[in-house]
C-alpha cells in the first residue's frame, strides 16, 4: 500500500486499492500515474494484462469535480471493453461523489441520453458517441479536461480514426490526452503529432512470464484442425480456455462441434446481440472451467485471471495480435499454455515472428486422433431450379428498390455433415461459377434487347 501512496494517490482511491488487495503497482501504473497527476500528455505502449485500466482511472479520478458536466471521456474499441472499464470506474469511485455512464451501440439510446446529462465520466465506443453528438444529446464538451484513448491501435485498425479526431476536436478546452496502445502504428503517430505535443512516452515490457508460459504449435491439414482440437481438449476436460478464430463463421462452426462432442463451449462474436454477448461473458467469468470460442475484437473486453489455455485455431493476421492473445494466460505467477494450429505455408512466417519476440515455441508431433464428422450450419444459396417459396423468398425492402437489386433473401438454415471440408468448398466454387455465368448471360441479353429496340 505504501508503494501506491508514493505515487500520489489520494485516500479515497487508496481505500479501494486496499480493498482490491493490490500491494504493489505494476510497471505501467508506477510509470504513468505520476505523469497523469502532473497533467502531462501520456503515450503508454503496453500489452493486455499490464494494469493500464487502473493506471488511467486512478489518475483521472483525482482531477474530476462533482459537477454535472462531462469532464473525462474514455474511448474504447469494443462494447465489452467499455463495460469492463465502466465496472472498474464504479468500484474505484466508491468513496467519491461522481457519476459515470457507459455508451455504446446495440442498446437503447434513450437511457443513454438521460445518463449523459448526469455523468462526469463517459466510457464509450467512438461510433455511438458521435451518434449522440449528431443527435444533439450532447450540447458541448467545453468542460471536458481529459480524453483517454484505450487500445488506440485497435480502434484505428477498425476504422475509427476519423471519429476519434472529431471527438477530440469537439473538446476544445481539453488539457490532457492519455493514449494506451499495444503498438505504435502510423495512425497512432498521426494522433500524437496532431494533438499530443510534448507528450511523455512509456514503454512496458511484455507482461507474461516466459518461464510460466509454454508455447506449442502443430502443423495440421485444414480439414483435420477441429478433430485435433477436440482430441487435445478431451485430454484435460477441466480447463478454462479461449479459442481464437479470425471469422464469425469459424466461431459458429467450432462451438457447434465442441458441444456436439461433449465439450461445453460458449461462443462470442460481433454478429450476436449485445444482451446475449453480455450474458455469455458473465457466464464465462463465473465458470471455473469453460471453453470460450471468440474472435479477437469480441474478446478484447474480457478480463480473466485464471486462464489455463489459449488456442489459436486461426493465426492472427497481425503479428502483434498474437501477443494480445497469449498475454491472457500465465499471469500473476501462474502457469499457462498457448497452442497454435498451422498450415504448412504458415510455419515460416510464424517462426520469424517467434524469433522477433524471442519466444521459444516448440513444434509438436501430431498424435493419433480420431477424425470426426464435421457438423456445419450453413446458409446455402441453392441453384435457381431448386428455389422454393419457403426456402427462398424475396424481401422487397426500400433498400433493395433503391439499389435496384433483388433485395435480401431469407434462406433456410440446413445442418450438413462433411467428412471432408474440401468437398464442400469445391461444390461452392462450382455453384459460384454457374451463378456468375448466368449473370453474365443475363446482362448480355439485356444489352442486346436494349440495342434492338433502338
Amino acid at each position: 500500500m505504501n508503494e501506491f501512496k508514493k505515487l500520489g494517490l489520494d485516500d479515497d482511491v487508496l481505500k479501494v486499492v486496499k480493498e482490491f488487495g493490490f500491494e504493489y503497482p505494476t510497471e505501467v501504473q508506477e510509470k504513468t500515474i505520476p505523469m497523469i497527476l502532473k497533467g502531462d500528455n501520456v503515450i503508454a505502449q503496453s500489452a493486455t494484462g499490464t494494469g493500464k485500466t487502473l493506471a488511467f482511472l486512478a489518475g483521472i479520478l483525482q482531477t474530476i469535480e462533482p459537477k454535472k458536466e462531462i469532464q473525462a471521456i474514455i474511448i474504447t474499441p469494443t462494447r465489452e471493453l467499455a463495460n469492463q472499464i465502466y465496472e472498474e470506474t464504479i468500484k474505484l469511485a466508491k468513496y467519491k461523489k461522481l457519476n459515470a455512464c457507459v455508451v455504446y451501440g446495440g442498446v437503447s439510446i434513450i437511457n443513454q441520453r438521460t445518463a449523459l446529462k448526469k455523468a462526469q465520466i463517459v466510457i464509450t465506443t467512438p461510433g455511438r458517441f458521435i451518434d449522440h453528438i449528431n443527435r444533439r444529446n450532447i450540447e458541448n464538451l467545453d468542460a471536458t479536461k481529459i480524453i483517454v484513448l484505450d487500445e488506440a491501435d485497435r480502434m484505428c485498425d477498425m476504422g475509427f480514426y476519423d471519429d476519434i479526431t472529431k471527438i477530440i476536436d469537439k473538446a476544445k478546452n481539453r488539457k490532457q490526452i492519455l493514449l494506451f496502445s499495444a503498438t505504435i502504428t502510423r495512425d497512432v503517430t498521426k494522433l500524437e503529432r496532431k494533438y499530443m505535443h510534448n507528450s511523455k512516452r512509456v514503454v512496458v515490457d511484455f507482461y507474461v512470464d516466459p518461464s510460466k508460459l509454454k508455447q506449442e504449435f502443430y502443423v495440421v491439414k485444414s480439414n483435420e484442425k477441429i478433430s485435433l482440437l477436440i482430441d487435445i481438449i478431451l485430454q484435460k476436460i477441466e480447463q478454462k480456455a479461449i479459442i481464437f478464430c479470425n471469422t464469425r463463421s469459424t466461431v459458429d462452426l467450432i462451438e457447434q462441434n465442441l458441444n456436439a462432442n461433449g465439450i461445453k463451449a460458449l461462443k462470442l462474436h460481433g454478429g450476436m446481440e449485445q444482451k446475449k454477448r453480455s450474458n455469455i461473458i458473465d457466464r464465462y467469468q463465473k465458470e471455473k472451467s469453460a471453453i470460450l470460442v471468440s474472435t479477437d475484437v469480441s474478446a478484447r473486453g474480457i478480463h480473466i485471471d485464471d486462464l489455463d489455455f489459449i488456442y489459436n485455431f486461426d493465426l492472427p493476421k497481425d503479428r502483434n495480435q498474437y501477443i494480445h492473445r497469449i498475454g491472457r494466460t500465465a499471469r500473476a505467477g501462474k502457469d499457462g499454455k498457448a497452442i497454435s494450429f498451422l498450415h504448412k505455408e504458415e510455419v515460416r512466417e510464424f517462426l520469424q515472428m517467434a524469433k522477433k519476440f524471442d519466444f521459444i515455441i516448440e513444434e509438436q508431433k501430431l498424435p493419433d486422433f480420431k477424425i470426426i464428422n464435421i457438423v456445419k450450419p450453413l446458409r446455402t444459396r441453392q441453384p435457381k431450379d431448386n428455389y422454393t417459396k419457403s426456402s427462398y423468398t424475396r424481401n422487397r425492402s426500400s433498400f433493395a428498390r433503391n439499389r435496384g437489386g433483388r433485395g435480401d433473401r431469407e434462406v433456410e438454415v440446413k445442418t450438413l455433415k462433411f467428412n471432408d471440408l474440401d468437398k464442400f468448398e469445391k461444390e461452392q466454387k462450382e455453384f459460384r461459377k454457374k451463378r456468375v455465368s448466368h449473370l453474365k448471360k443475363h446482362v448480355q441479353k439485356r444489352k442486346i434487347n436494349k440495342y434492338s429496340k433502338r
